[in-house]
C-alpha cells in the first residue's frame, strides 16, 4: 500500500498545477482503486472522461471502479464501450466476462426464492417445429462461425434483454436495455462485415495473441 500512497502523492502534484492532466487523473484513479477507495477512483475517471470521452484508460478505470462499487450493469456498459473502441484489448473482454458472471449471480440470488411458473406448452405441427428448429440452429451456427468468441457476448446480451429484472436496472439517465441493444447491433454489423469478407472462415482461426491483446502497461 505504501507504493500506492506514493503514486497518489505523485498524482496530486500535477493535478494542483493542471486540472486538465488526464494522465494524472487516470493514474490517481488506479491508485485509489488499489487502496480500496473505488468512489474516489470513479470521480477521477469521470473527470478524465469529461476532458476526453474516448480516453481508453479512463473508460477502463471507470468500468473497474463501478465493478468494485457493485454497480455491475453500468460496469458492463463501460467494459463493452471499451471493447467496441479497442476490440483487440483482452482486458475489456475479461471485464465483460466477470461483470456478466456477477450480474448472473445477483439475478440468480434474487429469483431463487420466487415461485417458479410452469410454462404453458403449445403444441405445434411436427413438420413446422422441425423446420423452425433447423433454421434457428443454422443461424446460430453461422453466427458462431463468424463471430467466434464474440458469439458468447452476443448470446449473453440477447438473453439479458429477455430477463424481466432488467427493466429495474434502467434509469432515467442511462437505459441498460438500449445500451445492450447497441452492443448487439455492433456485433451484428461485425458479423455481416465478416460474412462479406470471408463467409466461410471462422474467426477463431484469427484469434489475437493474449499477450498482445492485454492493455498496455500504463493501465
Amino acid at each position: 500500500k505504501s507504493r500506492c500512497v506514493c503514486c497518489v502523492c505523485r498524482g496530486l502534484v500535477p493535478l494542483e498545477m493542471n486540472t486538465n492532466d488526464q494522465n494524472a487523473l487516470v493514474a490517481r484513479s488506479r491508485c485509489f482503486l488499489q487502496l480500496g477507495e473505488p468512489g474516489k477512483a470513479l470521480q477521477d475517471a469521470e473527470t478524465a472522461l469529461v476532458l476526453d470521452k474516448n480516453n481508453i484508460r479512463a473508460i477502463y478505470q471507470k468500468a473497474e471502479a463501478l465493478y468494485y462499487l457493485g454497480q455491475f450493469e453500468h460496469s458492463l456498459m463501460f467494459f463493452h464501450r471499451g471493447l467496441r473502441l479497442r476490440p483487440e484489448l483482452a482486458s475489456f473482454r475479461l471485464g465483460v466476462q466477470k461483470t456478466q458472471e456477477a450480474i448472473e449471480n445477483t439475478i440468480g440470488n434474487n429469483t431463487k426464492n420466487q415461485p417458479q411458473k410452469k410454462p404453458v406448452k403449445v403444441e405445434k405441427p411436427k413438420s413446422a417445429k422441425r423446420t423452425q428448429l433447423s433454421r434457428q440452429e443454422l443461424e446460430k451456427r453461422a453466427s458462431r462461425r463468424l463471430l467466434g468468441d464474440l458469439y458468447i457476448d452476443k448470446e449473453y446480451l440477447e438473453n439479458l434483454l429477455k430477463h424481466p429484472d432488467l427493466r429495474k436496472a434502467d434509469t432515467n439517465t442511462e437505459c441498460i436495455s438500449d445500451l445492450a441493444k447497441d452492443a448487439i447491433n455492433f456485433l451484428n454489423n461485425r458479423q455481416e462485415f465478416w460474412r462479406q469478407q470471408k463467409p466461410c472462415t471462422s474467426l477463431n482461426a484469427k484469434k489475437i495473441n493474449a499477450g498482445n491483446g492485454m492493455l498496455p502497461r500504463w493501465l
